[in-house]
């Protein structure tokens, strides 16, 4: 079991995005990991000002990761941090590290897939840290705070281990966790987020898309019991969640 190489779960959710919390609880039924003591939600970190990032939720997500860092620092444990917009795959609960892993990505949008090590990586959705590398990490991720110029999350991983080339870091592949479709929170929301009737359309839309990557054959069934009503705006909501 995934979780079982891990001291500590830790699943990053702000408070009010209870979907969100009731899909990453299905995820982990569907995993078997429901109830397991060591998996516990995170309040995700929540900010009025951007101040040197990007945007408020990109601030309030490098902190989450740095407060769950900074925890298991203290308490001396390895830890698997999950965003809660994900989805694992069916091989996620037998995954094995190797016994070397310091570094590990469930999930990864790289630049260059055919050479993980040196990419940039995007995406910081399901990672993993042993506990010798947690205390040097977390004060590393703490200390780019002072610049007024440095990365997310996800580049903040990629800038330390290429300061720390020895760290031996484990990739997923193909990956075991992707992230599903999902209203955000750290960027800008898209008008048919922001607009009554058309979020909750956008909500159905994004199910549908989940489906029809989990299962093309339920999706197909689906799609024939709707028939075409609505199509003008499926059709339009296909686009802008493409």
């Amino acid at each position: 079991m995934l979780f079982d190489q891990f001291d500590a779960v830790r699943i990053i959710n702000l408070k009010h995005r209870t979907d969100r919390r009731a899909q990453m609880e299905g995820e982990l039924r569907r995993l078997g990991a429901s109830g397991d003591p060591r998996v516990a939600f995170f309040d995700a970190c929540r900010f009025d000002q951007p101040g040197t990032f990007t945007s408020i939720g990109a601030r309030g997500v490098y902190h989450s990761q740095l407060a769950i860092l900074e925890e298991a620092a203290a308490q001396g444990s390895s830890v698997l941090i999950l965003e809660d917009d994900v989805d694992f795959t069916s091989t996620a609960r037998d995954t094995t590290l190797p016994a070397d892993w310091q570094i590990f990505y469930g999930g990864h949008y790289a630049s260059r897939p055919e050479d993980l090590r040196d990419s940039d990586i995007i995406g910081a959705h399901c990672m993993g840290f042993r506990a010798d590398v947690v205390p040097a990490l977390a004060t590393y991720l703490r200390g780019l705070l002072a610049l007024d110029d440095h990365p997310p999350i996800d580049g903040a991983y990629v800038w330390y281990r290429r300061a720390h080339p020895e760290i031996a870091t484990h990739f997923a592949v193909p990956p075991i966790a992707n992230q599903r479709p999902s209203r955000t929170d750290i960027a800008d929301q898209r008008f048919f987020d922001r607009w009554p009737g058309l979020r909750e359309a956008a909500g159905l839309a994004r199910q549908g898309k989940r489906l029809a990557a989990r299962d093309p054959a339920a999706f197909r069934r689906r799609a024939l019991l709707l028939g075409v009503g609505g199509g003008a705006v499926a059709a339009l909501l296909a686009v802008a969640l493409a």
